[in-house]
């Protein structure tokens, strides 16, 4: 079998080490410094933001418009000290619902998701070269989201076989004129499992 290697999108475990500041929590297990990192209560969503910065890479739930952290993704749009985002996420919301409000307000910079949606700016964006696209098939994307958080850099999938999402080359980022392609998909490792 022969499956295509993908890595992990994000690790919990070191963001949360990351964003304990040293000492705070000390003498804590990590698990139970994580349960208490994750138990913190917000008087507002522009509180619960207010670790976000630029460059940073963020999840985002739901499914469509469905579930969506919506007044998180508003108190974002606020902050315009906030850019260059990559956005990890189902789709990109509609023109001006759900990350579509951070595509209005050009915060993100690369998306990462399984569907594009109707979203028309993010496709005029993505077209004009001023948005990188990560597409991904919706259960690798959910793996590589569960292996992140479990802590595994990479995995195998047979999705992908004997397609560019093996070989490379799929455009994320085209030119300002969108006739020629900036940044493409890299080749992934391939590795033979049992004879296929």
């Amino acid at each position: 079998m022969l499956a295509v290697k993908r890595q992990a999108t994000l690790s919990s475990a070191s963001r949360i080490h990351q964003a304990l500041r040293p000492g705070l929590l000390s003498g804590l297990s990590f698990a139970a410094a994580t349960r208490a990192y994750h138990s913190k209560l917000y008087g507002s969503a522009d509180e619960a933001i207010e670790g976000i910065k630029t460059g940073s890479k963020l999840l985002i739930g739901g499914f469509g418009l469905c579930g969506i952290p919506e007044n998180l993704l508003k108190a974002i749009a606020r902050r315009k000290d906030i850019e260059q985002v990559t956005a990890v996420s189902n789709n990109a919301g509609t023109s001006d619902y759900g990350l579509g409000t951070l595509l209005q307000s050009r915060q993100i910079k690369r998306m990462v998701s399984s569907y594009v949606g109707e979203n028309k700016e993010f496709a005029r964006q993505y077209l004009g070269g001023e948005l990188e696209v990560e597409l991904i098939p919706q259960g690798t994307l959910a793996e590589r989201v569960r292996c992140g958080g479990a802590g595994i850099p990479a995995f195998y999938t047979l999705t992908g076989v004997g397609t560019q999402v093996e070989t490379g080359g799929i455009p994320i980022k085209y030119s300002t004129d969108g006739q020629k392609v900036l940044i493409a998909s890299e080749p992934r490792e391939t590795k033979m499992f049992g004879g296929r």
